[in-house]
């Protein structure tokens, strides 16, 4: 029997039982349907959690901290991050540069009052944190002194707008007391006063009280706080932080291994991505689950479908056989029509799914007017590929049986069927 008369006698048959062939397929799309949607609304999540990650920073960054590697809170062990330790960072492999970072004690902007609470963060030019973010003026440059680059909330405290806070001489006052909310605490050492020009306002949406300073600045002021020199404090206190930027993301990891194998704590965006993507791996395992059991449930009607089918036809079957159909012609026969109700079930399952998705998003959008995601529901020509496909397989597999044994009945028994 040729492949062209085989399909067209198949689609013939499906649709012999009109309604009967409807419902299976049915059964087949609602399935179909709740897998793409499921699926695709993982995606977009996962989508969404992983664009919020990016905004935070760069994936080629790793942090180091001084603390021992899996310390967290009270059980943090401290370490001290010496130019010695530096220099061990910048030969880890795969290392294109590292930036030193000092946190003075805290302070205030003298111009501000009461309410222009400020940490000095002493950073390197060109450190990942100062990058990108400028509101008005420039970042910190080599060489700098005496100057620095201040939030939002607090150019706004010292000058009429951001724009006419650059340029403007202010007192940086640190140490001593401050207030924090509305809380005042006593601060630390003795309160001393540096002259300061503002160069540069960043959006305080990144911070509203960390006040970016040249890294000797910090540590001078550190060290004055303290009664101590700044080779001191770097030999006693040791730097607050460590930005280390990857030749490339992949390596990240291997950076990561080397910092904690000096016995140092490390942070990176990679780390929270890859486990991110191992969590909605599950969840879209799960939710597949739960779509995949709405396929089983067709696969039994598809299953009994066929096996309606078979006992109906018996003896058509006889008749095929006496007229020369091979059994191979017979199993083919029957496994084309559950081909089609899984093909039919798959294509109106994935409109389904697709149309019921568009509607979720409309309805999430319209009751979160304010906020603007990305995509919600994600579906790409992978997803849609896989659903069809399955939803054929699935329907393949039900009507196996039926068709083996339509295959393997006797033709006198079929022709003596009643």
């Amino acid at each position: 029997m040729r492949w062209a008369d085989l399909f067209a006698m198949s689609l013939g048959n499906y649709g012999r039982a009109r309604l009967r062939s409807v419902l299976t397929t049915a059964g087949v799309a609602i399935g179909t349907a709740l897998v793409v949607l499921l699926i695709a609304l993982a995606t977009g999540a996962e989508d969404n959690v992983r664009r919020s990650v990016f905004s935070i920073g760069d994936l080629r960054l790793v942090t180091v901290q001084p603390f021992q590697p899996g310390a967290n809170g009270l059980s943090a062990v401290p370490r001290t991050i010496t130019d010695e330790v530096v220099a061990q960072l910048r030969r880890i492999g795969h290392v294109e540069s590292v930036f030193r970072q000092f946190d003075a004690p805290l302070g205030t902007i003298v111009e501000g009052g009461d309410d222009a609470t400020i940490r000095p963060q002493g950073i390197e030019p060109n450190a990942p944190v100062d990058r990108g973010d400028l509101l008005a003026g420039r970042h910190l440059a080599l060489g700098d002194r005496a100057v620095a680059v201040v939030p939002g909330n607090i150019a706004r405290l010292i000058a009429p707008s951001v724009a006419s806070a650059i340029g403007r001489r202010v007192t940086m006052r640190i140490g001593g007391a401050v207030k924090l909310g509305s809380t005042r605490i006593g601060g630390s050492g003795t309160p001393r006063d540096y002259g300061i020009t503002v160069i540069g306002v960043f959006d305080e949406q990144a911070s509203g009280t960390s006040v970016r300073i040249p890294l000797d600045d910090a540590l001078a002021a550190g060290a004055d706080n303290r009664g101590l020199t700044p080779d001191t404090i770097k030999q006693s206190t040791g730097y607050s932080g460590i930005a280390i930027e990857a030749d490339d993301s992949t390596n990240v990891a291997d950076i990561v291994r080397g910092v904690q194998e000096l016995g140092f704590s490390s942070f990176s965006l990679k780390q929270v991505i890859e486990q991110i993507d191992q969590g909605f791996g599950v969840f879209r395992g799960i939710l597949a689950g739960i779509g995949g059991v709405a396929l089983l449930v067709a696969a039994i009607g598809i299953a009994n479908t066929m096996v309606m089918s078979v006992l109906e036809r018996t003896r058509e079957i006889g008749i095929m056989k006496a007229v020369g159909a091979s059994p191979r012609d017979i199993r083919a026969l029957f496994l084309a029509e559950a081909a089609y109700v899984g093909a039919f079930g798959g294509i109106v399952g994935v409109a389904l799914g697709i149309a019921g998705g568009q509607v979720i998003e409309r309805i999430i959008r319209n009751l979160n007017p304010r906020t603007n995601p990305g995509p919600i529901f994600v579906v790409g020509p992978d997803l849609i590929l896989a659903a069809f496909a399955l939803a054929v397989v699935v329907a393949l597999v039900a009507g196996f049986l039926p068709a083996r044994r339509a295959m393997r009945m006797s033709a006198l028994s079929a022709l003596r069927y009643e």
